[in-house]
């Protein structure tokens, strides 16, 4: 954000992004499982199966909520403060209320203030999700309620919905 700012871009068209979609994987081998959350950005082609599996690509929270429901493992992965979740060949990787969360506060940490102060105090525009429809829109999925990272984000920043 700061280098498109200091480079001219004007702070007001500035979003901090946060993605509400999950990538999914067929491994070739479930024994790759361990390795994969640390080197996921550099995946070798013969980890990954060249069949499509049950999933989209892209999958929103409530294809995660689903897949959590079959039995798979979800594991923290604390290095990157996000969780991923497998089952059999099946991976996916996705971001979750709680990894919201941090990522706000991570912006309080490197702004020394809060993550709504940091947005305010920079004159950024705000912060946005893709894709709202990603999100369990719905409230019966994930069992958390309607727009459970949505929400997430708009409590640690600070933020109200007006009501109608």
């Amino acid at each position: 954000m700061n280098y498109w700012k200091d480079n001219g871009a004007p702070a007001e068209k500035l979003m901090v992004g946060f993605g509400a979609y999950a990538h999914t994987l067929t491994l070739s081998n479930p024994s790759n499982m361990a390795w994969l959350p640390q080197h996921l950005a550099h995946v070798p082609r013969e980890l990954i199966s060249s069949q499509p599996g049950p999933w989209p690509t892209l999958s929103g929270l409530c294809w995660v909520c689903t897949f959590l429901k079959t039995g798979a493992t979800i594991v923290w992965n604390a290095p990157q403060d996000v969780p991923y979740a497998y089952k059999g060949n099946q991976w996916i990787g996705y971001d979750n209320p709680k990894s919201f969360a941090i990522k706000i506060n991570l912006l309080s940490v490197i702004s020394l203030c809060s993550g709504a102060k940091w947005l305010l105090e920079n004159n950024f525009g705000g912060a946005m999700v893709w894709a709202i429809d990603l999100d369990d829109f719905t409230g019966t999925f994930c069992g958390e309620g309607k727009y459970p990272l949505m929400n997430s984000l708009k409590s640690v920043l600070g933020v109200t919905t007006p009501r109608k």
